[in-house]
């Protein structure tokens, strides 16, 4: 396989994406697509979360301290995008129908629509050129309860049909291509 090298930028990054919840200064919600998020382990799990340039969210991560990170599964695709493209700047986000109740551990916005969200609080906050990461710690997870008996050392991706995005683009999972573990059934061993 013959590889060429190409400018580093924003152009392949595929991504679960996530509609985070934060409350506005007038304790009203507000929902903003992020897909720059990932975990990691600080004692408990946490979630990193990278937010950039200027956006309502960005300023209520600061003021507030906490998020609820609510996964988007294919059904919401669309109430996301007109979220995530709207801006909090402009007034509250109501031109579509949605509900939401408050978080059960952290008084943050959780959209009932959502199959499964994490509650977090925010515990470091790192300053970049244009951007900040917020480490934050998950202090709840709310699921549906048809997902109640699920294997959760083993989640099934296809149950909670996550939306996958790519830069200006959005997608779906396919099959499930097999177990960790199972390479040696998969591809020839040396000996």
């Amino acid at each position: 396989m013959n590889k060429i090298s190409i400018e580093p930028e924003m152009v392949f990054c595929p991504q679960p994406m996530y509609l985070i919840g934060t409350r506005n200064e007038d304790g009203r919600p507000n929902f903003c697509i992020i897909t720059w998020i990932s975990f990691v382990w600080h004692g408990s799990p946490h979630i990193v979360l990278s937010v950039g340039g200027s956006k309502k969210t960005k300023d209520n991560l600061l003021r507030e301290r906490a998020f609820a990170a609510n996964l988007i599964s294919t059904d919401l695709i669309w109430l996301a995008d007109y979220l995530g493209c709207s801006s909090g700047y402009d007034g509250p986000k109501d031109k579509v129908p949605y509900s939401y109740t408050w978080g059960q551990e952290v008084a943050v916005p959780v959209l009932d629509q959502c199959r499964w969200a994490f509650e977090c609080r925010v515990s470091q906050i790192i300053e970049l050129d244009g951007s900040h990461i917020f480490v934050s710690k998950i202090e709840n997870i709310q699921i549906d309860s048809d997902l109640e008996g699920m294997d959760r050392e083993k989640i099934d991706l296809r149950k909670l049909d996550p939306a996958i995005y790519a830069p200006y683009n959005y997608y779906r999972l396919g099959e499930k291509l097999g177990d960790c573990g199972e390479w040696a059934q998969h591809i020839p061993c040396n000996g």
